[in-house]
């Protein structure tokens, strides 16, 4: 009996741990601040240091020289003056290889001089306890096929109306 209950306040006390620190799927640290983290590295052009918080499924598809490589060829001329979390949301995301799993759209708003205003959704997926960025599905299939997606003819789909 007093084994049994020995394990049963085992067990409770490692879900209550588990529960306050988020487990291994839930990251505890603030996306807004992730996010902004990110956008501003891609802005910097430090794409290596972006890689690293990249989704893992991502990484794979598009490895670090790879994605250094073909991302500095059109590098970020026009440097915000300033990034800001304009709003959180879950949201369910197509990750590049098709599968849709829930995520943070994170929705920036980037400031440039002459008053220039562009807001950006920058999707993040819990992975391993930790945020991560994932590419733009269309980005995700071109590192796929080895086509680097900075190149000529590659981009979004065009819109319809």
């Amino acid at each position: 009996m007093l084994i049994r209950m020995r394990a049963v306040v085992t067990l409770l006390l490692a879900a209550t741990l588990l529960a306050g620190c988020g487990g291994a799927g839930s990251p505890q640290n603030d996306p807004g601040k992730f996010a902004v983290k990110v956008v501003d590295l891609l802005v910097r052009n430090q794409y290596a240091k972006a890689w690293g918080d990249m989704h893992p499924a991502d990484q794979r598809v598009a490895p670090l020289a790879e994605y250094v490589g073909c991302e500095t060829r059109t590098p970020i001329i026009a440097r915000p003056l300033t990034i800001k979390v304009v709003t959180v949301s879950e949201e369910s995301v197509g990750l590049g290889d098709g599968k849709f799993v829930d995520s943070k759209a994170v929705h920036v708003r980037l400031a440039f001089e002459g008053n220039l205003r562009l807001t950006h959704t920058v999707h993040l997926v819990a992975s391993n306890g930790h945020w991560r960025w994932i590419l733009p599905s269309w980005r995700f299939r071109d590192y796929k096929v080895d086509h680097c997606p900075s190149d000529a003819g590659s981009g979004p789909p065009p819109q319809t109306s």
